[in-house]
């Protein structure tokens, strides 16, 4: 008896052996293919597209990034003691300055900011945000006031942008040496993730 379990196990100690030795390499070579192309805004998996508000907002040909700029025709900028509108923010969804839409195909938290402009402690450029039923998701201002909304998947959202150089709700005119020019972000986030790692930007 005491032989067959020694037997036994030497067998059992030897299939371990057998196993573990198969399962071992010295090196290995694994490819995989990956898609990522690089498209225009307006196709991007946040897609920003120009709204209808005129041609202040457009699709640059030669970046093909979205882009806002008062230097228009024989115009240089805004001006002063102003209020400029693109877009309706009484029928966001039919008159707006741009969509934003998320063409993946899951939910994603948005996150919006604006910097780069001239501060004065007023909101003379204000980014509106409004999902499909026209009701605002957020504001974001050259302020620094930043905007945050859930956008599930295919969903589009829609921008009024606000220029207010002294003639709306700006208390202080603003003058040629004052400058609103800046950079917007969007950073998103994977919600089924817990919002907790950017996607992208």
């Amino acid at each position: 008896m005491a032989k067959l379990l020694t037997l036994l196990m030497a067998s059992l100690l030897l299939v371990g052996t057998v196993s573990i030795g198969a399962s071992a390499f010295t090196a290995a070579t694994v490819e995989r293919s990956a898609s990522v192309d690089v498209v225009a805004d307006n196709e991007g998996l946040l897609a920003l597209t120009d709204g209808n508000s005129g041609n202040l907002v457009f699709q640059d040909g030669s970046t093909e990034q979205l882009g806002i700029d008062f230097a228009s025709g024989d115009a240089v900028g805004a001006n002063p003691n102003a209020t400029f509108e693109l877009g309706n923010p009484a029928d966001p969804t039919v008159s707006n300055a741009f969509t934003i839409k998320n063409q993946d195909a899951e939910q994603h938290q948005i996150n919006v900011a604006y910097t780069g402009a001239t501060q004065n402690g007023e909101e003379n450029l204000k980014f509106e945000i409004y999902d499909s039923t026209g009701t605002s998701v957020g504001t974001v201002t050259e302020e620094g006031t930043t905007a945050s909304f859930t956008a599930p998947a295919t969903d589009t959202f829609y921008t009024v942008v606000t220029v207010d150089t002294g003639g709306g709700s700006a208390a202080t005119d603003l003058t040629s040496a004052d400058d609103l020019s800046g950079t917007i972000s969007f950073t998103i986030d994977d919600v089924d993730e817990g919002g907790t790692n950017s996607d992208g930007n």
